[in-house]
């Protein structure tokens, strides 16, 4: 059953790698996928999930261009995202696949992705999980704590979208798991950052699929958060994590 969940997952993936390129193109979801770079249109050999990426060894069979790793790493992770947590939480996650790579890409959350991912996040708690009043209180909390950051900073620290995906995650994860995946995000990010500036130090390659400027990357660069809030949830979920109780008890 987890295998069969995977491979679901990674077929879903490949739709919303679709999803998070196109959105805001005025491009459809209809019509043959075609290479980024020649136009040619691809066939369903070229298609298959995480498998066609290892067969055409990551170039485009055209015009042996560069495809981009972000194709089977969406895929690997939505499919391990389908297996790994409870299938309540899986519409929400998928929304928030596309988000992060809309956020990687562009470093905005639009806002009908975040506004819908608050709504199916509220049905949780309403229809499936049975909630303390610090639970329902997370959400705007984690509202409240992004507000801040980006009012203070006057949107420099911090974008207004991650205050929007807090209260989508508080709403969903509840007080315990919702607090850590926040500390989780704070840590992820702080780990994911230096590691970019260690690798352009030492001139190794810093370019990890979709973040096209990622050699550019110093101390100053404005990096996505959403993708570490979306991580962490997932990793707190998965985990049953309570990283705010340790800590403090």
């Amino acid at each position: 059953m987890v295998f069969f969940l995977f491979i679901l997952g990674a077929v879903v993936g490949s739709f919303l790698n679709v999803v998070g390129l196109r959105w805001g193109t005025g491009r459809g979801l209809g019509g043959r996928s075609s290479c980024f770079s020649c136009r040619k249109i691809l066939g369903w050999q070229e298609l298959v999930p995480i498998i066609s990426f290892l067969m055409l060894k990551a170039r485009c069979r055209g015009c042996t261009a560069k495809i981009s790793w972000q194709y089977p790493i969406i895929e690997i992770w939505t499919g391990l995202i389908f297996a790994t947590i409870p299938y309540i939480f899986i519409p929400v996650f998928c929304i928030y696949v596309v988000i992060t790579i809309y956020d990687l890409k562009y470093k905005i959350i639009p806002d009908e992705l975040v506004y819908t991912a608050i709504i199916l996040s509220l049905l949780v708690p309403l229809f499936f999980v049975q909630y303390s009043l610090l639970d329902w209180l997370a959400g705007p909390i984690l509202f409240t704590f992004f507000g801040l950051i980006w009012l203070l900073s006057r949107g420099r620290a911090m974008g207004f979208g991650d205050a929007k995906l807090g209260l989508s995650v508080g709403l969903l994860l509840g007080a315990s798991q919702g607090f850590s995946a926040i500390i989780l995000a704070f840590w992820i990010g702080a780990l994911v950052s230096l590691l970019y500036i260690f690798l352009n130090k030492t001139g190794l390659p810093a370019q990890a699929g979709f973040l096209k400027n990622a050699k550019k990357l110093t101390m100053k660069s404005e990096v996505p958060f959403a993708p570490f809030i979306i991580v962490g949830a997932w990793m707190s979920l998965v985990f049953h994590l309570n990283i705010f109780y340790v800590a403090f008890f």
